[in-house]
């Protein structure tokens, strides 16, 4: 009992997050949008994972296509690295760093509780 009110706290964690990344995201690509002059920077970003299973690394790709501004591109053979292609990319580790201690912190305590 007490294990599914864990999992059913975490899942409820993951949801807030996204719906929170998801607003700050999309008003990051409206004021993009809405400037007379584009200020981005595009690139594509190599991440490592911790993510193992092909549910929690397939969550954590669909979670990120679905943040304005982010798409992921590939997951590569091994399974732990991703790549991700950013709107605006100011620090690429800083991008990475932020998706891990975000969605995929989030993805572990649901799947792993």
């Amino acid at each position: 009992m007490i294990t599914y009110i864990r999992r059913a706290w975490a899942v409820m964690k993951l949801f807030v997050l996204f719906n929170r990344e998801l607003f700050l995201s999309s008003y990051a690509v409206l004021v993009q949008i809405i400037r007379p002059r584009l200020a981005i920077r595009p690139g594509i970003v190599e991440m490592k994972t911790r993510l193992r299973s092909n549910t929690e690394i397939t969550l954590l790709s669909c979670l990120i296509c679905l943040t304005p501004g982010t798409l992921t591109l590939d997951v590569a053979h091994d399974g732990e690295t991703l790549y991700i292609h950013a709107m605006d990319i100011e620090d690429a580790e800083e991008l990475a760093e932020s998706i891990r201690n975000t969605f995929e912190r989030a993805i572990m305590e649901v799947t792993r509780a």
